[in-house]
C-alpha cells in the first residue's frame, strides 16, 4: 500500500465564504463545506493517485479491509472535511451511537475543529450557559436563544473537542478542519430565523435534538503557538486521537499495522517519503495513510495534524 491522495468533494451551504476554494483556485462560490476523507455512505472520496486510481474510499476499504484500516473496525473509521464559513452556522448538536443507529441507521458523531484560520473576534458555539433544559426549551419556543449560547473566542492554532449531546456552531469568519467520527448525521437546533435563496426557514429537528443534547456538556479550546520540534497531544477520546506536530526537517511516524493515519497539512507543503518512493503534498492537502504502510517519513517544515481512531 502507499499514501492515498483522494478527490475532495464540495457541498454549497448559505454560510460560504471563499477562503478554502481560493487557496485552491476554485472559481465557483458557495462551498462551505469540503469532505476530504470520507467511505461514508452520504458520499466517499475517489483516490487520485497510484494503482488504487479511479477507485472510491469506501471500494478500497471493502475490497482490502486488513490492509487498509488494520485492527480498526469499520465504524471506527474517521472522516475528515473543512468548514469555511462566512456566517454563522445554525446551533447544532449531533447523537451519540445508540439513538443514531436506531434512529438514522448511523453512527452518531463526535468531532474536533482546528482552526486554520480566524477573523480578529470570531467566537464559536460550544455548550450553553445553563444545564436547566426547561430554560433552554423556553428560549427556543421565544426564538431567544442566544443569551444562553456560551462563546468561546478564537484565532488561528486553536482546537475544541466537539463530543455528541453538546450544542455547538462555528462562527462567522473560521476557516476550520473538522476531524471527526465516521456520520453525516446532524440536527439543527436554532437558525437565527434566517431564510434560504427561496426566502424558507431551514428545517429544525428539535425533538430529536432535544433527545440527545446533553446541557451539561461544555469543551474548553486548547491555543497551539507554533513552535518547532513540538508535539502536542490535542485529544484522546474514546473514539479517536489528533496529535499535532510542528516539524522540522523531517517526522518518522509507524502505522504498526494496527491502524490507519490521517494527515492534515495546514501549514506548509511537505513530501511523504516510504519506502525507496516519495509523493509530493499541499497545504491544505489531507492524506489517508493506510495500516499497512507501516513507517513513513514526512519531510518539510510546518505544521501537520495526525488522527486515528481508538482500538
Amino acid at each position: 500500500m502507499y499514501p492515498i491522495q483522494l478527490k475532495p468533494i464540495y457541498d454549497k451551504t448559505i454560510w460560504a465564504n471563499d477562503k478554502l476554494t481560493s487557496l485552491r483556485h476554485i472559481e465557483e462560490e458557495g462551498y462551505g463545506t469540503c469532505w476530504e476523507i470520507s467511505a461514508h455512505s452520504y458520499c466517499t472520496n475517489e483516490v487520485i493517485n497510484g494503482i488504487y486510481k479511479g477507485k472510491t474510499l469506501m471500494e478500497l476499504i471493502q475490497e482490502k479491509p486488513k490492509e487498509m484500516l488494520g485492527e480498526v473496525p469499520f465504524e471506527k473509521m474517521l472522516r475528515l472535511a473543512y468548514l469555511d464559513a462566512k456566517e454563522d452556522l445554525s446551533i447544532q448538536v449531533h447523537p451519540y451511537n445508540s439513538y443514531a443507529l436506531e434512529h438514522e441507521n448511523d453512527l452518531g458523531k463526535t468531532e474536533s475543529w482546528y482552526v486554520l484560520d480566524a477573523k480578529p473576534g470570531a467566537t464559536l458555539v460550544a455548550g450553553t450557559t445553563t444545564r436547566d433544559k426547561s430554560i433552554i426549551q423556553k428560549a427556543v419556543e421565544e426564538e431567544n436563544l442566544e443569551p444562553y449560547l456560551r462563546k468561546v473566542d478564537i484565532e488561528a492554532g486553536d482546537f475544541i473537542l466537539i463530543p455528541a449531546g453538546m450544542l455547538h456552531a462555528l462562527g462567522a469568519g473560521i476557516f476550520a478542519i473538522e476531524i471527526g467520527t465516521n456520520s453525516n448525521t446532524t440536527y439543527r437546533f436554532y437558525d437565527y430565523n434566517r431564510v434560504d435563496a427561496k426566502g424558507n426557514k431551514r428545517e429544525l429537528h428539535l425533538k430529536k435534538s432535544f433527545d440527545v443534547a446533553d446541557f451539561s456538556l461544555q469543551s474548553q479550546k486548547i491555543s497551539n503557538p507554533y513552535m518547532e520540534g513540538q508535539h502536542k497531544i490535542l485529544v484522546d477520546c474514546d473514539e479517536f486521537v489528533v496529535e499535532l506536530y510542528d516539524i522540522k526537517d523531517t517526522l518518522t511516524l509507524d502505522t504498526e499495522d494496527k491502524r490507519f493515519h490521517t494527515l492534515s497539512f495546514v501549514q506548509n507543503d511537505a513530501k511523504i517519503l516510504y519506502g525507496q518512493n516519495e509523493i509530493d503534498v499541499k497545504y491544505t492537502e489531507n492524506v489517508f495513510i493506510p495500516a499497512s504502510l507501516g513507517q513513513y517519513t514526512i519531510k518539510g517544515n510546518g505544521r501537520v495534524l495526525v488522527a486515528y481512531s481508538k482500538l
